[in-house]
């Protein structure tokens, strides 16, 4: 059995052409919230195929004991590229149990120089927007780091952009985010849509981070170019990874071959 980590657009991709292409049909993708796991019905509702979904954060010991039930011999490593406890996880578990691994990385997008400044870390994102009053920040990063950035809406107008799911939005609440502070819309964004809403909200900085192209980070920066707007971009984390593929159809097309 094949096990998908995902919870990304990537992971999707790569389940349907798994399904389509090479006829697999005993797989189980899993997602941290229930949310990824409606995403995956058009799958798990075939009664046809052992495609099966779970929809739950798994520490390591619940991971082995997925592998060894489920008989899993390969997995597919698509979280997202920030998710890195729980690729770190998984990598170790899989040295541990001797299971073949592979990891789908997205693509780095070319950001240029213009209008892009990169951090770090968040702390150094904060620091770098103390020096500002009076300004309008859009931070398009999600709900997982409403906390960590809260304080920029001490001296700034803090306008968050997050899915529109009763969890991301009801932690927003509870942080102290107001209404009109909160942008509630499922991703990907066009650029058309992006550089609307730089204007609604005349927006001077927005936060993104180093995501790449496939979650619309291509479209974000070119809106923020085209309407003038400073992007603060949060670093990709690094992992070291192995066996790492970044195009979906190379990895569909060789994830069966040896590898280390």
């Amino acid at each position: 059995m094949i096990w998908i980590v995902g919870g990304t657009k990537d992971s999707r991709d790569i389940l349907q052409k798994l399904v389509e292409e090479r006829k697999e049909d005993n797989i189980i993708v899993s997602t941290a919230t229930a949310y990824g796991g409606e995403l995956l019905k058009k799958y798990t509702s075939d009664e046809t195929k052992n495609i099966q979904a779970i929809s739950e954060k798994l520490n390591e010991e619940q991971m082995k004991e997925l592998i060894k039930d489920k008989n899993i011999s390969l997995i597919i490593d698509a979280s997202h590229p920030y998710a890195i406890n729980v690729s770190n996880s998984v990598i170790k578990v899989t040295e541990e149990l001797g299971v073949k691994y592979i990891r789908f990385e997205r693509k780095m997008l070319d950001y240029g120089t213009e209008n892009v400044v990169k951090f770090d870390t968040l702390e150094e994102i904060n620091d770098y927007v103390r020096q500002f009053e009076g300004k309008n920040i859009l931070s398009t990063m999600g709900s997982n780091n409403l906390g960590e950035i809260k304080e920029m809406s001490e001296k700034n107008n803090l306008y968050v952009r997050i899915l529109p799911t009763t969890a991301s939005i009801q932690k927003a609440e509870e942080l102290g985010y107001l209404p009109s502070k909160i942008i509630a819309i499922q991703g990907p964004v066009d650029k058309i849509m992006n550089v609307a809403t730089l204007k609604s909200y005349k927006i001077d900085y927005l936060i993104t981070k180093e995501s790449g192209a496939t979650g619309g980070e291509a479209e974000k920066v070119e809106a923020c170019k085209e309407c003038g707007v400073m992007v603060l971009v949060l670093k990709r984390p690094f992992v070291p990874y192995k066996n790492i593929f970044n195009d979906v159809d190379e990895l569909v097309e060789n994830y069966d071959k040896e590898m280390v």
